[in-house]
């Protein structure tokens, strides 16, 4: 018998099931929060209460969304003349659905390593070596491919078509396959949004186009970011999902490689930001412009950070993912 043959009853009792048991697991706990992608609404009033998780990433945000909430209602009290444009990162993303997907995917990822648990109690000596030494495997392949910002190179990819061609690239590596079409399209409208903006500071008195405010070209770099980020952990929830669907053997390194492209344009775009701004706000007093460009590379940095987190959050999809695999290769 294989090494793999005792699985067989578990994975079929609990393996097998982390489909089901993952979409059951939606239906029970996040419903209504899926209902929020499928109806398009980013209020997400009927999901308040429903996820009682402590210390995931989705609740931070969450948390981070219902005091910027408060925040806004403060500033709408306000008289007309000290109002300023403001973007609030958390409701943005949240009005992105990217706390919907977060959510989904943390589940998912929480239902495979559950499964993932369950297989390793049942097992032990050579058998439980064996599949413990492969699936550090997995986990070896999670780190990170770290790159250097400061070789992003801020003239490169001026409408967005190189990041395109570079996600095409980097998921053609992938066994399942999925569209790009929501970050390129974001992408590709940052941009442009981008050109416009300093293209309308260059012309100057020529044009008759209003100059942007510094506090508008922040509002846009903050939103941006809050999109690209957003269709970022869409696109890895809607890849676990066929992962676990096709049953098909995933190389965590190509994962790897599209975390560290989506996070290079999340640093190039903002300093395309920063760079706007200092040119648009070159009259503004420090303490009007150096908290903004701040701003805006705080958020990038914690964009990514949120990028790399449900990076992570794909290592029990796989892990369960091969164990099934083994199994039925074994059955066979």
């Amino acid at each position: 018998m294989g090494v793999f043959s005792s699985l067989s009853s578990v994975v079929q009792s609990t393996g097998k099931t982390v489909i089901s048991g993952g979409l059951d697991a939606l239906e029970f706990i996040g419903k209504k929060t899926m209902d929020v992608i499928a109806e398009g609404d980013p209020g997400f009033k009927k999901t308040k209460g429903l996820m009682s998780r402590n210390n995931t990433l989705s609740q931070v945000l969450r948390e981070a969304k219902e005091q910027e909430e408060l925040q806004a209602a403060e500033e709408d009290e306000s008289p007309d003349s000290q109002k300023k444009v403001v973007a609030h990162y958390g409701m943005l993303f949240d009005e992105f659905q990217g706390l919907s997907h977060l959510e989904a995917l943390e589940i998912l990822s929480r239902e495979s390593e559950s499964k993932v648990k369950s297989v390793l109690t049942t097992l032990s000596g050579d058998e439980l070596r064996q599949l413990r030494g492969e699936l550090d495997d997995i986990k070896d392949s999670f780190s990170l491919v770290e790159f250097d910002d400061e070789d992003v190179d801020e003239q490169k990819d001026e409408d967005g078509s190189e990041f395109e061609k570079e996600l095409v690239t980097a998921l053609e590596g992938l066994s399942v396959s999925t569209t790009v079409d929501k970050l390129s399209k974001a992408c590709k409208n940052t941009c442009s949004q981008i050109s416009h903006m300093t293209q309308t500071e260059r012309e100057g008195g020529e044009s008759e186009k209003k100059t942007p405010a510094v506090e508008e070209i922040h509002a846009a770099a903050i939103r941006s970011l809050a999109e690209l980020t957003a269709r970022s952990i869409e696109l890895f929830h809607k890849l676990a999902e066929k992962i676990l669907l096709s049953g098909d053997a995933t190389d965590a390194s190509v994962l790897s490689q599209l975390t560290v492209v989506l996070c290079k344009e999340l640093s190039l775009l903002s300093k395309k930001f920063t760079s706007c701004l200092t040119t648009v706000g070159s009259n503004e007093k420090g303490d009007v412009l150096n908290p903004l460009i701040t701003g805006v590379f705080l958020e990038a940095s914690n964009s990514a950070s949120y990028i790399q987190d449900a990076f992570q959050l794909l290592m029990p999809v796989l892990e369960i993912s091969h164990i099934q695999r083994r199994t039925d290769s074994t059955e066979q």
